[in-house]
């Protein structure tokens, strides 16, 4: 009957963990995306600002807009997202991994931005959003696995 109650407590225990591990998970990602979603709204802003007031090119105006979503979002999941997973807090190599993933996101926005708006005739904050969602899976997947070093 003990080996029984053991098997059963220890499957509980297994199953448990692994719901544990999921609801980390999904908390995370949700706290991903909604910086994300603050990063958006800066880069956005900060776009229109620059190119609709400022009168700078709107691929000048989005690699600014970029750049400073990117430290912005870098601390946000530092400090929030992922703050009781980081073992060690490296934050200055964490931030260049952030950086160099933030980059490669960034030609993928200004890439697929400069063909929607100059092949389609796509007006550029579309064009943008577009853009900026087309890089935001590929920026998550790759932070959180070799940037923050999660693994779950």
């Amino acid at each position: 009957m003990l080996i029984i109650e053991g098997q059963i407590n220890r499957d509980m225990t297994i199953e448990d963990e692994k719901k544990s591990k999921f609801s980390i998970f999904m908390a995370q990602t949700i706290k991903y995306f909604l910086v994300g979603g603050i990063g958006v709204a800066i880069n956005l802003g900060l776009l229109y600002i620059l190119t609709d007031f400022l009168g700078i090119w709107y691929i000048l105006s989005q690699g600014i807009a970029i750049a400073v979503s990117i430290t912005n979002n870098f601390f946000l999941h530092r400090y929030w997202t992922f703050k009781n997973e980081i073992a060690e807090p490296k934050t200055i190599q964490r931030y260049i991994k952030f950086f160099i993933v933030s980059v490669v996101g960034m030609c993928i926005q200004l890439g697929l931005t400069f063909v929607l708006v100059e092949n389609f005739a796509l007006y550029y904050l579309y064009a943008a959003v577009i853009a900026i969602g087309s890089a935001s899976a590929f920026n998550y997947l790759l932070n959180r696995k070799w940037t923050f070093e999660i693994k779950l």
